[in-house]
């Protein structure tokens, strides 16, 4: 190789090293919330859930250095059922999920700890290494998949994938009656 086109490798590494270095600088945070301060979704949650609530890139789950809402937390510790909600929250797309966990915790206070955690926050992965699934799920006494009827129901990923919403309330019926 002779001088001259060392001298453009050198240049041409130069570049790209201050390339990279300014794209590693613009680059949100993992953890960090927009403003420095906590963000909860526009209108709470669920009125931004869209098209049938799922779906999308702005579903992607882990922390995203994005707006993120508070982790909820509902009845007490030690409770019959406890269970453990992560979802992107703050996106909107599981606003039937979350409601309908709302719903089931409100029917049964005394038997249920409900945690709702943003899948796109600081504290998702503590959760998900907790119940041992890496994006979204809604764990219920540390199990994610039940027999409906004879019907698998695993409570993992998008509504509509491999669960459906209205199926949460039959699921946490069914695991209250079996104490």
């Amino acid at each position: 190789m002779g001088s001259g086109e060392k001298k453009i490798v050198a240049v041409l590494a130069v570049v790209l090293i201050g390339l990279i270095g300014a794209y590693l600088k613009f680059q949100p945070k993992s953890g960090v919330v927009q403003g420095g301060e906590r963000m909860a979704a526009p209108g709470g949650g669920a009125e931004s859930a869209g098209a049938g609530g799922a779906g999308g890139a702005s579903c992607s789950t882990g922390p995203s250095g994005g707006p993120y809402a508070k982790t909820q937390e509902m009845g007490k510790p030690g409770a019959k059922l406890e269970i453990i909600a992560v979802l992107p929250v703050a996106h909107g797309c599981h606003a039937t999920t979350e409601a309908e966990l709302k719903k089931a915790y409100k029917a049964h206070p005394n038997d249920i700890h409900l945690t709702v955690v943003d899948a796109q926050g600081p504290e998702a992965a503590k959760y998900q290494t907790k119940v041992k699934v890496p994006w979204t799920v809604v764990s219920i006494n540390g199990k994610s998949s039940f027999d409906l009827g004879g019907k698998k129901v695993t409570l993992e990923k998008q509504e509509g994938m491999t669960y459906e919403p209205s199926d949460l309330g039959p699921v946490i019926e069914q695991v209250l009656a079996r104490g």
